[in-house]
């Protein structure tokens, strides 16, 4: 029988499937709220389009990989997607592709011990043991489903690290899940390389 398969049967077995589903639409519910924020911001305070865009023209590239990197650490508020288009121009693409993939591993990394340091806070401490136990009991259970979820998809990858970090998900399984991150970057460098 394949791993995959054995997985799968676990993770039915358990419910982890629904409870990923039940706590989609929480999820998207706050991905709307948080992308309402992110938009009025984005209009009427900052366009972080231009900004990027600004970075890109103006600084040199370790400034733009190093904004970038701080993007990622803090909510991905810049889309990777817009720094693939930007290095689809340069010679050997596929290899700042990687680079750029590493940074956004190594930034899980940060948010992950970030995370651990939340923990320690009076009030974070009591949300995880007390008033959201059971959530974070599943999550904690679940939490390999969603952390592979987040690297691959547009979901936001740095909460789910810091989340992961919070519950004191297992270092070592974490740095192997996450690394899933490569395969989003891959895919959607081959798709703007394609475009651009």
């Amino acid at each position: 029988m394949k791993r995959g398969h054995v997985y799968h049967v676990y993770y039915r077995r358990l419910g982890a499937y629904r409870f990923i589903g039940q706590n989609s639409l929480k999820l998207l519910v706050t991905l709307i709220i948080l992308g309402t924020v992110v938009y009025l911001f984005n209009e009427y305070v900052l366009n972080l389009s231009h900004l990027a865009g600004y970075i890109t023209e103006h600084f040199n590239t370790p400034t733009v990989f190093a904004s970038f990197f701080v993007s990622e650490v803090i909510f991905g508020l810049i889309s990777p997607e817009f720094f693939m288009a930007w290095i689809a121009t340069f010679s050997y693409k596929w290899l700042w592709l990687f680079l750029l993939a590493a940074l956004s591993y190594l930034a899980g990394i940060v948010a992950y011990f970030i995370g651990t340091k939340l923990y320690h806070l009076p009030r974070i401490h009591s949300w995880v043991d007390v008033r959201f136990r059971k959530q974070f009991e599943q999550i904690k259970k679940f939490g390999g489903l969603l952390i592979v979820v987040a690297a691959l998809t547009p979901l936001p990858f740095s909460p789910i690290c810091m989340v992961a970090g919070v519950i004191d998900y297992s270092f070592k399984n974490f740095l192997l899940l996450t690394l899933s991150r490569i395969i989003r970057f891959a895919a959607y460098g081959a798709i703007i390389f394609g475009i651009v």
